[in-house]
């Protein structure tokens, strides 16, 4: 009587605390004789097993094929079979090598962290922020993870934002560029330490074939995710390298000053191994080296008499105003200082189908538009939106973001770009600019062309008339003409069309 009751309380009380339906679903079955069991499980073929796992058991829906009676009296009410999965468990094992594939490399990247820092590559500082974000992700299994905490220390703190307000203010606005020039060198150092591990995937399929033979579509997977990555931190060291070349130099004069006293003091160190420098030279000279190692690692860089840490003037980097006249550069400055603003990662400057009523002349960091899946990056020089703010009737064509890094650009409203268009020098530019952001969203795949041809087409093919009269263009029969402003009669069998 026990051997009966206790297992089918067992189960009752399984149910009541997991929510199943195991006692339920056996007691439903009737009871067999012995020969009626035993001839109808051993001919029968089982054709549907269903199998549900749960922590402690596994429910079926049948008895098992060699299930025999021992008593006369027993049922096949309560059977309560220990945990076997018999399911396929291809999702699980996936997600498991993928986890693990993601830990090893995060790994390898954090050994790689380490030795930059022991080279003299990085500081201390630079090394910390790496180390946290290596772990977070490596809780996470997730290598996007560790790339967003790197994009997180290139944004602006609030203290800084606010300080910048103040830039009329002398003293403000020296102290405001210091701690700007520290902020880009922050983001150049950790910019290259990541973009240095570059090689990492490629050595570990190298030294550790078998791992990338176990599943390579999931390798594959994860070595595209992160040659995604590394190729965006190209992006945006090319960017630095361009935009902010005095922090570039001095970063890299500094870097180079590291890694040359680490190889001193390892020479040195194996120089009095050896015995060719005597016990005091060998602990004066490596005294020196270690004073001005720590200067570099904990102090800020100083400048040589005469010259400031200075980040440069976003104006002077735009070619739109290079080839002006020294009066007129000075009064378009005036006018475009009010209009500079600073963006932060990620952020959006316009939504698709958005009405666009300011555009954006980038003179710093990258703008990335996305269409489809493959991004579209725009960098210095570039007005982004301003076909659909030229037309006003045209929404916006894509969805514009701020790509990885700060964005500096200056707000062109539709009172600035007349402006623009009323100046004889200016105009033939801006509307060079017009006429490739309206190709490239929309005669782009038609044309068969990518964006730096359709600039190249425009700008080897492009003609501007400024309020000229009696113009005559000639066409081929196979040549077609692009209007972007203004109109043209067209004379053609003695018939007069006007064409806007």
């Amino acid at each position: 009587m026990l051997n009966e009751y206790l297992p089918e309380k067992l189960v009752q009380e399984m149910d009541a605390q997991r929510r199943t339906s195991v006692h339920r679903r056996f007691s439903l079955l009737p009871d067999f004789a012995d020969d009626l069991l035993l001839n109808s499980y051993r001919n029968n073929t089982i054709t549907h097993i269903e199998l549900k796992e749960i922590p402690s058991i596994c429910e079926v829906d049948i008895i098992p094929i060699d299930f025999i009676p021992e008593e006369n009296n027993s049922t096949i009410k309560h059977i309560v079979l220990p945990v076997m999965d018999f399911r396929s468990n291809d999702e699980k094992e996936n997600a498991h090598f993928r986890n693990e594939l993601t830990i090893r490399f995060l790994t390898a990247l954090l050994v790689d962290y380490e030795k930059q820092w022991y080279l003299g590559m990085i500081r201390r500082r630079t090394l910390y922020i790496l180390i946290k974000s290596v772990e977070r992700a490596k809780h996470q299994h997730s290598l996007k993870l560790h790339w967003k905490l790197i994009v997180e220390h290139f944004r602006l703190s609030k203290w800084l934002q606010n300080l910048r307000r103040l830039d009329y203010v002398k003293w403000i606005n020296n102290q405001t560029n210091k701690l700007l020039f520290d902020h880009i060198f922050l983001t150049i150092e950790l910019t290259l330490a990541f973009h240095s591990t570059q090689t990492r995937m490629d050595n570990i399929r190298k030294q550790f074939p078998e791992l990338a033979n176990i599943d390579k579509r999931i390798w594959n997977k994860v070595y595209k995710e992160i040659r995604f990555y590394h190729l965006t931190a190209s992006y945006i060291l090319l960017d630095l390298q361009k935009s902010y070349e005095a922090c570039w130099r001095i970063h890299m004069t500094k870097r180079c000053a590291q890694m040359l006293l680490k190889y001193e003091s390892k020479a040195i160190t194996e120089l009095y191994e050896t015995g060719m420098l005597g016990h005091t030279v060998y602990l004066h000279i490596l005294e020196l080296i270690e004073k001005k190692s720590l200067n570099l690692e904990f102090y800020r860089v100083s400048m040589v008499k005469g010259h400031l840490k200075t980040i440069e003037n976003p104006f002077d980097l735009l070619l739109l105003f290079r080839s002006l006249p020294n009066q007129e550069k000075t009064r378009w400055q005036r006018i475009m200082k009010a209009k500079h603003r600073w963006f932060q990662p990620d952020q959006i400057l316009f939504e698709k189908g958005q009405r666009v009523q300011t555009a954006y002349l980038i003179a710093r960091g990258i703008v990335e538009c996305k269409i489809d899946a493959m991004p579209t990056y725009y960098r210095s020089g570039n007005i982004v939106g301003i076909d659909a703010l030229f037309s006003q009737d045209v929404p916006a064509h894509d969805t514009y973001r701020v790509s990885i890094g700060l964005l500096e650009a200056y707000c062109i409203d539709g009172i600035l770009l007349n402006q623009f268009l009323q100046d004889k020098n200016l105009a033939p530019s801006i509307y060079q600019e017009i006429a490739v952001n309206v190709l490239i969203n929309n005669y782009q795949e038609r044309l068969k062309l990518n964006r730096l041809q359709l600039r190249s087409l425009v700008h080897t093919r492009a003609k501007f008339y400024w309020n000229e009269l009696d113009i005559s263009i000639q066409l081929k029969e196979n040549q077609r003409l692009f209007i972007l402003a203004g109109y043209v009669n067209h004379l053609f069998n003695g018939q007069n069309n006007k064409y806007e």
